[in-house]
């Protein structure tokens, strides 16, 4: 299953409303309980967020913190995955990363764990809501 930014983020700041929830998600990862992927695209989303909010600093720290989990496995970007990103971009409206999360999620087990419900107009995706995991 693939794991959105939206709960990553949820999890690096403890003032997110839905950070209670991914602080427990977190909790089940680094304890083996629950096993998941990440796209190889989140990593560049969140540099460029935190770069054009000047928090650079704040960003090495977050980084090397979502690096600690040993249950979290990146996938990478591939042609593939890129061709049907951008179909699903056109089909569905969906934004630039968000289409690509959805792409990479049906590429694995067509499994993405997100607040988001836009996923859920993605045909052949299914959308977990992380409130159901914990």
């Amino acid at each position: 299953m693939l794991i959105e930014n939206d709960l990553i983020f949820a999890f690096l700041n403890k003032y997110d409303k839905n950070y209670t929830v991914a602080y427990e998600i977190f909790k089940k990862i680094k304890n083996g309980e629950l096993k998941v992927e990440a796209s190889s695209i989140s990593l560049l989303e969140m540099e460029l967020i935190y770069k054009s909010e000047n928090r650079e600093s704040q960003l090495f720290r977050d980084l090397a913190a979502l690096a600690s989990f040993e249950n979290i496995k990146f996938i990478p970007l591939t042609p593939e995955i890129t061709l049907a990103s951008v179909y699903i971009r056109q089909e569905t409206g969906l934004s630039f990363f968000d289409s690509h999360y959805a792409a990479t999620a049906l590429s694995l087990d067509r499994k993405i764990l997100s607040f988001d419900k836009s996923y859920e107009n993605v045909e052949g995706l299914i959308r977990i809501d992380p409130k159901d995991i914990i």
